[in-house]
């Protein structure tokens, strides 16, 4: 691991008289945050667009984290619903759905007085199937980690010596991505899957997906996990009554994207 990409990071972040951070509160964007703020101070500040496919816990431990590193974070209020590409979940969901949200942070972070908007893309992101990346590129979103060459392993070390919480956070895409691609997305079905995700959460499961199939929920979470869920009665009771019918679970386990087979 070369040594030297945490202080060229910090060089390059120092260029900017004030930077917007696209913030979710996940690994990536959280140390991004925490960077940018030790090296602008006040001059770096964040941006959240809150949504439907945005879960509650999600949006206020990204809030709560924000003011732990010190950082002014500005929520943006977005209705996917009124935008078709992302109400159909099509195929080039991520895309579309990046291409408005970046719109919406360029737009109210030039009335601060951003003079860049970042994006937590690092390393190991051009690797995967990332649509949203075109959209970041296309609206000239910079991104410092990547630029700084740091891989996810990067930036989870270098969090957890920062005391950052989200070293070891798993990955928590949209919800949007527990549907079939061309499922019409509703605000009833998202928070079934919140609900449904929330309670498998609480049951200790740490890294799980409920992916939705009409009335079938299929459960996602890693091989060593299985025994642990199938001797778990309360949590499908809990599901039926969120209203799945059908409760199942995925015999290939865990798998970040697994809609995108």
């Amino acid at each position: 691991m070369s040594d030297d990409k945490l202080p060229t990071l910090k060089k390059n972040l120092a260029r900017h008289q004030r930077l917007c951070v696209c913030y979710s509160g996940g690994v990536d964007s959280a140390f991004l945050l925490k960077m940018a703020h030790d090296v602008l101070g006040e001059r770096a500040f964040a941006m959240i667009v809150d949504s439907a496919t945005l879960p509650r816990r999600e949006l206020q431990s990204a809030l709560t984290l924000a003011r732990e590193i010190g950082a002014d974070c500005h929520v943006i209020e977005r209705d996917i619903f009124t935008i078709p590409e992302l109400r159909q979940n099509v195929l080039k969901r991520c895309y579309y759905c990046k291409l408005s949200e970046f719109g919406l942070i360029k737009e109210q972070a030039v009335k601060l007085g951003a003079t860049a908007v970042a994006d937590g893309k690092n390393a190991d992101d051009v690797k995967a199937h990332r649509p949203g990346i075109q959209a970041a590129d296309e609206l000239r979103v910079i991104s410092p980690l990547f630029e700084a060459g740091l891989t996810k392993a990067d930036i989870r070390r270098y969090s957890r010596e920062l005391g950052l919480p989200t070293w070891e956070k798993p990955s928590h895409p949209c919800l949007s991505t527990r549907l079939p691609y061309n499922t019409e997305v509703t605000a009833e079905l998202l928070k079934k899957i919140e609900r449904a995700e929330e309670v498998l959460q609480k049951a200790g499961f740490r890294e799980v997906r409920v992916r939705a199939h009409g009335d079938i929920a299929r459960i996602e979470v890693p091989r060593e996990n299985f025994t642990a869920l199938t001797v778990t009665p309360r949590c499908v009771e809990e599901l039926k009554r969120i209203g799945f019918r059908y409760i199942t679970l995925d015999l290939e386990g865990f798998r970040s994207g697994s809609m995108d087979e």
